[in-house]
């Protein structure tokens, strides 16, 4: 489901199937003059103009149009541009070293209007790219603001590109009642959004015949092919523009749901008047979404951008109902599953050691906690026994069983009457912060660890002493299942017990990354360190610590307070 990049994202309009192509001119170079009469006089007849085939540009989709602004720019002005703006002017700027006015959105993002009227009013001869709806945001400007602005440039020889990408989605008629005032306005329109046809390639500009001829004589001969030209001119029959109305209707339903659902889990998606939203998120919500959604065939878009590196952009789609599964499984988990150790217990001191004595007992051979952590995330050894096991084995010349690689652990472990174990040196990792969330989170908790189930109550006893959250978690060991993880078994048999079908998997190596692939779980790794392996056995974020959890949490906790 490709929603990354503002097409019509779901099908073809039913009418392609009933379109006719005439391939008999082929041979022909094509011409795009008379596609640009009809346009003229399609307007003309629509809003009362007096537009002639001079007045149309019909370009290479509009960046082909945006292209040739550039070099425009280059050869005769100054570019004004507000941010946050469409890549294709931010990357011609910097392309084409153009010189330029960039102007700052404010905090919300909006178009810092004060500081765009002072920039064409102090820059004389100056190009205004302004894009309403605005691409990434979704913001739309008033026919009065865009009329304030081109009455000042229009005081100081320079001209405004008005990009209109996205304007059929909008509540708002097209700026083209004001070609009847102004000379100083350029329109770009395409057809690759409402129209659903961005694969021909077809966009057009509309303006005075001073600006549309200076686009004319900088492009390439026959710009448009033959067939994209056919296609376009159809656009313009009737039928095609009923289906094209009852589109933009469905996505603009569609845009009010979506924007209501994100509101509901506590997030504030702009105000859009496109066919899109821009949703501001936490830096690791950000990633968690992105990525979670591309691991369901979901295809949204992120930004680099230093105002929009915390937002995602999603092309609003004419079947809701994938598309708000997938933000459900990402935002609103009904089950919460934490691996133990290393995760929510610090066990570099016991079960390390643990690790480290008991080879050192059967090899004399001294192992580091870099060679056991290298074996742990190899994936495979979740159990610490067989972890040790494996690293005898690989240092002694002789087969030990691994009954007796198990005694020795749990003696240096556990300990006896006499000599305290290495259990006692355990840290919990968990901060308050977390733990008051995780209380106010009201869905089904568990852990599910390679313990066996006595060491495991000990864990969750010690967790239980920082708060009374952990009395309600379910508890999954060893010797709760048939198969440890990698095995999906200890999940599956939690989403079964509870009823639910979304649930998040937090834990620090391969085989927790694979349980939560593997009974179709969110997968969230723990260790930075180990980020790479974490990642390609199936995470969708990996976080330094537990902790910074708490950035994920508040909109599961809203959306399962709904």
């Amino acid at each position: 489901m490709k929603l990354d990049l503002n097409e019509r994202s779901d099908f073809a309009s039913s009418w392609l199937n009933e379109l006719q192509l005439n391939v008999d001119s082929l041979w022909q170079y094509p011409l795009r003059e008379p596609i640009e009469q009809l346009i003229a006089d399609n307007y003309n007849q629509q809003w009362s103009l007096q537009l002639t085939a001079d007045n149309i540009f019909c370009s290479n989709g509009g960046d082909e149009s945006i292209y040739i602004l550039m070099r425009l720019i280059k050869e005769q002005s100054k570019i004004i541009l507000p941010l946050p703006a469409f890549s294709q002017y931010t990357q011609g700027i910097e392309s084409w070293q153009l010189d330029s006015i960039q102007i700052p959105p404010k905090d919300d993002l909006s178009i810092d209007l004060d500081a765009l009227k002072n920039a064409i009013q102090e820059t004389p001869n100056s190009i205004a790219v302004v894009t309403s709806p605005n691409n990434p945001t979704g913001e739309l400007l008033d026919l009065t603001v865009i009329e304030s602005l081109l009455t000042l440039a229009q005081s100081n020889g320079s001209w405004i590109f008005l990009d209109e990408a996205y304007i059929e989605f909008s509540d708002q008629p097209s700026a083209l009642e004001l070609l009847k005032r102004f000379d100083n306005l350029v329109l770009l329109r395409t057809l690759s959004k409402a129209y659903g046809l961005a694969g021909i390639r077809f966009g057009y500009l509309i303006g005075s015949t001073r600006l549309i001829s200076q686009f004319k004589q900088r492009a390439m001969p026959f710009n448009v092919p033959a067939l994209s030209l056919q296609i376009a001119s159809a656009t313009f029959q009737t039928k095609v523009q009923d289906d094209v109305t009852l589109f933009i209707e469905r996505i603009k339903a569609n845009r009010s749901e979506l924007t209501g659902w994100f509101k509901n889990i506590g997030l504030s998606p702009l105000t859009s008047q496109a066919n899109f939203l821009l949703v501001p998120m936490s830096e690791q919500l950000c990633q968690l979404a992105t990525t979670a959604l591309a691991q369901q065939g979901i295809q949204v878009r992120q930004f680099n951008d230093q105002y929009l590196k915390n937002c995602i952009r999603i092309t609003i789609p004419y079947y809701l109902n994938r598309l708000v599964d997938g933000l459900q499984k990402v935002f609103a988990p009904e089950l919460l599953c934490f691996d133990m150790d290393g995760v929510l217990i610090n066990t570099s001191e016991s079960y390390d050691q643990a690790i480290i004595k008991t080879v050192y007992q059967f090899t004399q051979k001294t192992v580091t906690l870099s060679d056991i952590l290298n074996k742990r995330r190899s994936g495979g050894f979740n159990n610490d026994w067989v972890l040790s096991h494996a690293l005898i084995n690989e240092r002694s010349k002789q087969s030990i069983a691994l009954d007796s690689v198990i005694e020795y652990f749990q003696s240096v472990y556990l300990g006896n009457e006499n000599t305290p174990g290495l259990i006692s040196n355990e840290k919990i990792m968990v901060a308050s912060e977390l733990n008051n969330q995780l209380e106010a989170l009201p869905i089904a908790k568990a852990i599910v660890t390679g313990r066996p189930r006595f060491e495991a109550e000990i864990g969750l006893k010690q967790l239980s002493k920082t708060s009374s959250v952990w009395n309600d978690f379910k508890l999954i060991s060893t010797d709760d299942v048939q198969q440890c993880k990698p095995s999906p078994e200890g999940i599956l048999n939690l989403k079964e017990r509870f009823n639910v079908s979304r649930s998040w998997m937090i834990g620090d190596t391969p085989d927790d990354m694979q349980a939560a692939i593997n009974s179709n779980s969110i997968a969230i790794g723990i260790g930075l360190e180990n980020a790479d392996k974490l990642r390609s056995s199936g995470a969708s974020l990996v976080l330094e610590d537990i902790n910074q959890l708490t950035a994920l949490l508040p909109t599961a906790a809203a959306n399962n307070k709904r």
